[in-house]
């Protein structure tokens, strides 16, 4: 029993499982973004001007932090719901939630180092 009288209620390893591929999947595209796409970004810019905005790294960078702050809130969501959700039906949205970061993982580079943008 805790303090207020209340028993302690375990969190199913299917909690714990989805909150380690949120971090993981979510870790994996900071490091994505952060560590190849800024810096290093596309491997040839076309002679045109004015130049891409994915030729410069301060675009990118702006870009980048744009995507971080997508893919942690993304993550903090995901994880707090599979940690607290105690309804089947949350677990449901916590599987969601990992598999949204699973495609951002696929999607953060391209949106980073080319930044598209509306014609």
């Amino acid at each position: 029993m805790t303090e207020a009288g209340s028993p302690r209620v375990a969190v199913p390893m299917r909690s714990w499982l989805l909150t380690a591929l949120a971090v993981l999947l979510a870790a994996a595209s900071l490091v994505l973004i952060w560590a190849v796409a800024v810096p290093l970004g596309p491997e040839v810019c076309t002679a045109i001007y004015p130049p891409a905005r994915n030729c410069f790294e301060s675009d990118r960078a702006a870009m980048g932090t744009l995507v971080t702050v997508l893919v942690v809130v993304l993550a903090v969501a995901t994880t707090i719901i599979a940690l607290l959700a105690r309804t089947p039906g949350f677990g449901r949205i916590a599987v969601v939630g990992v598999v949204l970061l699973a495609v951002s993982l696929l999607l953060s580079y391209p949106l980073v180092a080319w930044i598209p943008a509306l014609a």
